[in-house]
């Protein structure tokens, strides 16, 4: 099943879609095509990450992890947090609680 929603390139490294968006939650797909976000970041929602292809370095707060297709990571909100993509190429599925406003300008249908 396609999103109905546009693609939008953040960077060189990092395209993403939104595949559901609600106001109070929102999920997204990150394909990564090198490092991707280039620091940390924090925000008040809840998120849960899905990797889907590839390995990445995980920062969460002062934690720092190794993850792979398969594993999941959630991040508490208002904690610095990160995915550091270490393969040539990578993918994630992000899911936050509620929606990201910040990041809503994304939702928009194909």
């Amino acid at each position: 099943m396609e999103s109905k929603f546009k693609k939008y390139k953040l960077n060189d490294d990092i395209t993403m879609q939104v595949i559901s968006y609600t106001e109070q939650m929102m999920t997204a797909k990150f394909w990564f095509t090198g490092k991707g976000f280039p620091s940390t970041h924090h925000h008040s929602n809840e998120e849960t990450n899905v990797i889907v292809e590839g390995r990445f370095e995980a920062t969460d707060g002062d934690r720092k992890f190794l993850v792979e297709a398969g594993d999941a990571v959630y991040v508490s909100p208002d904690v610095e947090h990160n995915l550091a993509c270490l393969t040539p190429t990578g993918a994630f599925v992000s899911t936050w609680t509620p929606a990201r406003k910040d990041l809503a300008k994304y939702a928009e249908l194909a």
